[in-house]
Formats: C-alpha cells, structure tokens, sequence
C-alpha cells in the first residue's frame, strides 16, 4: 500500500473539493493500494466515524476536529499569537502526514498559494504526484497554465489530468497507482 497525501483548497474548499477529496480518500481505502495518511492518522481519533464522514471532516482546518489541539493550545503562553499557535500546529501534524507519504493527489480546482507551496515540497522531496484539474472551472480563479508547468517542468514526478466529473478520477488515480506499485516492486 502506498501511503499518500490527498489535498487541494483548505480553509474555505468548496463542495467540488471535499467531493474530490472524499472520492479520492474513499477509493484508496477500497483498492488496497494506498491509504491518505491523514486518514488513517485521524481513524484514531475517531474509530466509530463512518468513513466518508471522517474523509470529509479531514478535509476542514485541523483545528476544528483534531482533539489534541485543545491541550496542544492549553500547553502554550497565553499571550502567544493565536495565528502563529495553529500555525505551528498545523505544521507538526501536515508535516507528518506528507513525511509518512510517499505520494501527492491534488485537486487544484481551488489551488491557491498553500497548495502550491505544498506541491513545491513534494516535488523538493522527489515524491511522484497526481494533480486533476477541471478544464471549465468556470467562476474559479485558477490559472490552470501555472498548474500545466508543473508537468512541464518536472515531468518525472508530475502527472496531471483534466476532468469533468467525479467519474473521470478512480480510473485515472487506480493506474497511476499501479505504476507506482510495479515501480516500487521493480
């Protein structure tokens, strides 16, 4: 099983997102090929959650459902800026999260500047990644000709897909996965 990162948009993630997201969580649990590591970190702390409702918590800020945050935030001064506090906590959990995997799937229908950070990470780590983006984003602000050079320029770790729908990803994210098992394997 290959352990990934499955993300996109954070914060303020539309419904397309989260489905993406959820999709993407849920067909990884199912094949047997990989697993999101923020999944299975978080199936801990909820063991009784159903697991599209756990794939679709994750997909809010850490803040809002981790349990250790609380006393994380207990632990600290007082007068220690709120931001910076969920800030570095954020950073401690996401950082171990994209260490344990070994592979990236984006949506980057929302991208914005936290996910292209994170992408340049995995792309400085050389870690394989899997991006979908919607050609007719409509009234979303993305400039897909920034995402297309990610494969441009990093063709080796880089593959990237248009879709239309929900129905356009198991296909693609099964193959891409079955690439990386015999490459592991190889």
């Amino acid at each position: 099983m290959i352990p990934c990162y499955v993300s996109g948009k954070g914060m303020y993630a539309s419904g397309v997102t989260r489905d993406f997201k959820v999709t993407v969580i849920g067909l990884l649990e199912s094949s047997g090929l990989g697993y999101d590591t923020r999944y299975r970190y978080y199936q801990r702390q909820f063991p009784d959650l159903a697991p599209a409702e756990l794939a679709r918590r994750i997909c809010d800020p850490i803040e809002y459902y981790d349990r250790d945050w609380p006393a994380w935030r207990a632990a600290r001064p007082v007068d220690e800026d709120a931001e910076r506090q969920v800030t570095r906590f954020f950073l401690e959990r996401d950082g171990a999260f994209r260490g344990e995997a070994k592979a990236a799937i984006y949506c980057f229908d929302e991208a914005g500047f936290g996910s292209g950070v994170n992408v340049m990470r995995f792309i400085h780590d050389r870690k394989p990644l899997l991006g979908f983006y919607r050609r007719d984003l409509g009234t979303q602000r993305v400039n897909v000709g920034n995402v297309l050079q990610l494969a441009e320029e990093f063709p080796e770790l880089v593959s990237l897909h248009p879709y239309h729908n929900g129905d356009d990803i198991p296909g693609v994210v099964l193959a891409w996965l079955g690439r990386l098992s015999d490459i592991g394997r190889g």
